[in-house]
């Protein structure tokens, strides 16, 4: 099993309100699998939403396997899928 490592960037003023910035990431920048990275968020911030966004190609950074999340105070209204 890949050791993935999650570092804090800082929290950061947005439309989503005060959010938490999350680099994902594993020592040899491997791809994951959406699933590893929510199984290893939900670890370590359990009962916490975070957003990942898909900016348009020309404000894409994209040099490594490195996931970026943005972690919510609160659910963001509208983006809860049951409810």
């Amino acid at each position: 099993m890949t050791k993935i490592n999650i570092t804090e960037r800082g929290c950061h003023e947005s439309c989503l309100g005060r959010v938490l910035q999350l680099k994902v990431f594993t020592d040899d920048f491997d791809r994951l699998y959406w699933s590893e990275v929510w199984e290893e968020f939900v670890k370590r911030y359990p009962g916490k939403w975070a957003v990942q966004v898909f900016p348009p190609e020309n404000q894409l950074v994209d040099g490594k396997n490195v996931y970026h999340l943005w972690v919510c105070d609160y659910c963001p209204e509208g983006l809860n899928l049951r409810g």
